[in-house]
């Protein structure tokens, strides 16, 4: 049975109508607190996003004296953000630091970017960390704008060198090690400092270091490819004819290490150099002003003396000057003859020297001829001391006429140097020598043959002798001593009437001494009054 319909009063509908329209048009208050709690809020969020700097990673063998939520980013010791969490790395080897970075460093974060931890420690000429005794340390970071952007860094192990957008020059040196030289370590120019050491590394193939510096202007216009560098560290104390040298660039160099280099004129002038030149680092001045010479000419030189003394370097002279220096030289034993002999092997440099009167030989190769004219006119190879304190010998070259004649041979592919015994050696062979003609003297014999004459001289001599004095001290003797009585007698006399004060002759010298005073005081008064009166000399007084 159908239902039966809904039966609505009258104008039911244009009451519904009104409600639903009155509500539209009528907007309640207690809608404003929320709505702008809404749009703070998302004012809030938006501010924090925009301002939110990078979170970054950093990767350190150990994070010590870091605390998350604690300690800071710097950089010129303003903060620029803060660690927000440590961690162990997978392989526990190494620990990541996180870290929440100020927006300004965005553009700051590339591959040239580097973070290491800020302690107190004491570097080359400068304290450094210090406030991190009371505040705890950091990480120290240098911002460096790059191609690209990164987001994790490998913390370095310790503090690199800020050069702070200084001009200048870096220059590589290398080297066979780093010595005593550390990252801040001073370089020297004519004892001013002129940069700083920045860096080390290892050659790739392990044998040599390449030390990175910096120098800054106006030093650096003064380095060139003649310029020389040389390590500067510790004290080079040298002995040598003028005495005891002491050379140092200053206490930290003595202490940290330090370079100095500088321009000599026997390299000449040099031409100018761009940023990350090779140079060689000396090991001390004296090899930095050394000469090095395209032609070297070795020959071999063997010695019976011994060589205690002689050292790699040490010099081979002629007549004092310099030809070159010793190269190497080793032991060599015979199984056969059980015998031992010591070559050493010299090096001469003719640049050192002119041959005057023969065409110029510019080859590494010996001139047959002039070796053989040479050796005939007696050209030898001798050990001389150097120097008497350190017991250092040189191999000395000159002339020796009488020395034995020989012919000269190669050996190895090398000239044999003929040599003759050292001056110490010669001293020891000669007084060696004395020594065996003395123990032929018969010395025994000498001495009872003495012994003989002396009991014949004292058996026929003797009573002479004593018969002889026996009348010195009973006739002679006497007779002297009245004669040294008598003149001492006179010499009494002598006193007594002419030195003595109470003698006459002292008495009447005084007054004749007094006479003679007044009458040169009246000459005086007489000499006075004329002068004054010239006119009584005819007048009279």
């Amino acid at each position: 049975m159908p239902e039966d319909p809904v039966i609505h009063p009258p104008g039911e509908e244009y009451v519904k109508e009104a409600i639903w329209s009155s509500r539209r048009r009528h907007f309640s208050a207690v809608w404003i607190v929320p709505i702008v709690a809404l749009i703070i809020g998302a004012v809030l969020i938006y501010k924090s996003i925009s301002q939110k700097g990078p979170t970054i990673q950093i990767t350190f063998q150990s994070a010590e004296g870091i605390e998350a939520g604690k300690s800071v980013v710097k950089y010129k010791d303003i903060k620029v953000g803060k660690v927000t969490d440590i961690r162990f790395n997978e392989d526990l080897k190494s620990v990541v630091v996180t870290a929440e970075l100020n927006r300004e460093m965005k553009h700051y974060l590339s591959e040239k970017t580097r973070f290491w931890i800020v302690h107190a420690r004491l570097t080359a000429d400068s304290i450094e960390g210090l406030d991190t005794l009371l505040s705890g340390s950091y990480i120290g970071m240098d911002p460096q704008p790059g191609k690209e952007q990164l987001r994790r860094f490998k913390g370095l192990e310790n503090p690199p060198v800020i050069l702070d957008n200084l001009k200048g020059k870096t220059f590589v040196l290398e080297a066979e090690d780093r010595g005593s030289l550390q990252i801040g370590s001073p370089v020297y120019y004519k004892k001013l400092k002129a940069g700083k050491v920045i860096g080390s590394h290892l050659s790739a193939d392990g044998r040599r270091v390449f030390i990175d510096v910096f120098i800054r202007e106006p030093y650096s216009r003064l380095v060139t490819d003649a310029t020389r560098f040389w390590d500067a560290s510790g004290i080079d104390a040298t002995i040598g004819p003028d005495g005891v040298e002491i050379r140092t660039a200053s206490l930290t160099a003595i202490l940290s290490g330090g370079i100095s280099f500088g321009n000599f004129e026997v390299f000449g002038e040099g031409k100018p150099v761009k940023d990350k030149h090779h140079f060689i680092l000396f090991k001390n001045i004296k090899l930095a002003k050394k000469i090095t010479y395209n032609r070297e000419l070795f020959f071999w030189v063997y010695f019976q003396d011994s060589i205690r003394g002689l050292k790699e370097g040490a010099p081979v002279e002629f007549r004092g000057v310099k030809v070159g220096e010793v190269v190497s030289f080793f032991l060599i034993g015979d199984a056969k003859t059980a015998e031992f002999h010591i070559p050493v092997l010299i090096k001469i440099e003719p640049g050192r020297f002119t041959i005057q009167g023969r065409k110029k030989n510019a080859g590494n190769n010996v001139d047959e001829e002039v070796f053989r004219a040479l050796i005939a006119k007696g050209l030898r190879a001798q050990l001389q001391s150097s120097n008497l304190l350190t017991g250092a010998l040189l191999v000395n070259l000159d002339f020796f006429p009488d020395a034995e004649k020989v012919e000269p041979e190669k050996k190895n592919g090398l000239y044999v140097f003929p040599s003759v015994p050292g001056t110490i050696e010669s001293l020891k062979s000669n007084l060696q020598t004395i020594l065996q003609q003395v123990a032929t003297i018969p010395f025994k014999d000498i001495g009872e043959k003495v012994d003989t004459l002396l009991e014949k001289l004292d058996a026929a001599t003797m009573p002479q002798f004593n018969q002889s004095m026996e009348q010195i001290n009973t006739k002679l003797l006497p007779s002297f001593l009245k004669l040294i009585e008598n003149g001492n007698a006179s010499v009494e006399e002598m006193r007594r009437n002419y030195l003595d004060t109470n003698a006459d002759i002292h008495r009447n010298m005084l007054k004749l001494l007094d006479e003679i005073t007044r009458t040169s005081h009246s000459i005086r008064q007489l000499t006075d009054y004329l002068n004054r009166h010239p006119e009584s000399l005819i007048r009279g007084r």
